[in-house]
């Protein structure tokens, strides 16, 4: 280990779909890797299994796994950090991992490791506050962290988290969240990115990036010095980006420059006037 001073188990959990759980573990495995720290991950989603579906490494419990057995599973992952993502609703469906969670929590903290749960609660949801505060009072054995997930890029909850411990994952774009599909993997987006697609392997590292220097997060994984030695983003984006197609190098560079211009209409106004003044530095090359 380089940047952790203690192996985590990191629980993933929510009682709703469409929170971004699995995003979050994508995004805690490739940074532990992205460190050089081993990371296990396990998918506790007996129903639609998307952590397994999104990466084919991760192990998988479900139903007909005992308590009994949180003593096997941590003796196959001690010495790397562990990512359980479970599914929506499982502690309130399925009895198994009710039953396993508490004795995998006391297995992993006697053998050393902070145990903590991340508990995401995304945007424009009606009551997803609420929900998501009264899984936490299901869970004060662990560590607890709240993440709001800018999932549409709206930044709109539908209320505030009463909790001071709440981090933030930015909207990623439809068209990396698919440049991201199509490479495989968060890792493999940042450190071997396809060719014609460099400017997107910037643009995911900037928001993986922004999402591990906040200082909760910063605790668990450490400084990445991988993702400090990434290529910079050719520029601040407006236009969207919903396509693979948008995001190849050409097509980004063409969206930087349509976002400077109207980054500057909204300075200057929308007036005939102000794009009069747009055209007018257009015309000088200012863009």
């Amino acid at each position: 280990m380089t940047s952790t001073k203690k192996l985590v188990l990191l629980v993933i959990a929510s009682n709703a779909g469409g929170e971004g759980k699995t995003l979050l573990a994508a995004l805690m495995k490739a940074l532990w890797l992205l460190d050089d720290q081993p990371v296990h991950l396990i998918c506790g989603d007996p129903g639609n299994r998307a952590a397994k579906v999104a990466d084919e490494s991760a192990r998988t419990v479900g139903w007909g796994v005992q308590a009994i057995r949180a003593g096997d599973i941590v003796a196959s992952t001690l010495g790397g950090h562990v990512i359980l993502d479970l599914g929506a609703n499982t502690l309130a469906s399925a009895r198994e991992i009710v039953d396993l969670l508490p004795s995998l929590r006391a297995s992993y903290a006697s053998a050393g490791y902070r145990t903590m749960v991340l508990l995401p609660v995304s945007t424009n949801k009606t009551g997803a506050v609420e929900a998501i505060e009264a899984l936490a009072s299901n869970l004060t054995d662990f560590e607890q962290l709240f993440v709001e997930v800018n999932r549409d890029g709206s930044g709109t909850y539908d209320k505030d988290l009463k909790s001071s411990n709440v981090i933030r994952l930015d909207h990623l774009q439809p068209g990396f969240q698919t440049y991201v599909r199509e490479v495989g993997s968060l890792f493999k987006a940042v450190t071997t990115p396809l060719k014609g697609y460099e400017h997107a392997s910037a643009y995911v590292a900037q928001w993986m990036r922004t999402f591990a220097t906040q200082e909760p997060v910063r605790e668990l994984v450490g400084d990445i010095e991988a993702l400090n030695t990434c290529s910079p983003v050719p520029g601040l984006l407006i236009v969207k980006a919903p396509r693979l197609d948008d995001v190849t190098n050409e097509q980004l560079e063409w969206n930087v420059y349509r976002s400077k211009v109207l980054r500057e209409i909204y300075r200057k106004g929308w007036t005939a006037l102000g794009f009069r003044q747009i055209a007018a530095m257009m015309d000088d090359g200012a863009f």
